[in-house]
């Protein structure tokens, strides 16, 4: 599902701007309302996507646009939370491998050195 989401993300992007990774999320218990979002990570920035309440593929509409340069969370368990601007969510584990690829991506922080995230 994570090269649907990228591919799909594709249209969403600047000229020249790269995609390093992207996965659906679930709203936390707190944010319940507005179904899944679909986070983007770029050599630029974050983008969070509202996907509706059914798909975690599908990019409705730009919620929003965060600094590319912060940590999302070391995943563990089945859930991982993650918060980007003032959107917290959690991510499944079937996603960790595209939360992993971003951080390597970033190249100045290691998944090693960072607090790790609060699980489900």
């Amino acid at each position: 599902m994570a090269d649907k989401i990228i591919q799909r993300a594709q249209t969403q992007v600047e000229p020249g701007e790269v995609i390093h990774g992207g996965f659906a999320a679930q709203m936390t218990i707190q944010n319940r309302g507005g179904g899944y979002r679909i986070v983007i990570a770029t050599d630029r920035r974050f983008m969070v996507f509202g996907s509706g309440t059914f798909s975690q593929t599908v990019i409705k509409r730009l919620i929003e646009e965060s600094p590319r340069d912060q940590f999302l969370g070391k995943p563990s368990g089945l859930f991982c939370t993650v918060t980007v601007g003032r959107e917290t969510m959690k991510v499944n584990f079937r996603y960790f491998d595209q939360l992993r690829a971003i951080h390597l991506a970033l190249g100045s922080r290691s998944l090693n050195s960072q607090p790790d995230a609060k699980g489900a």
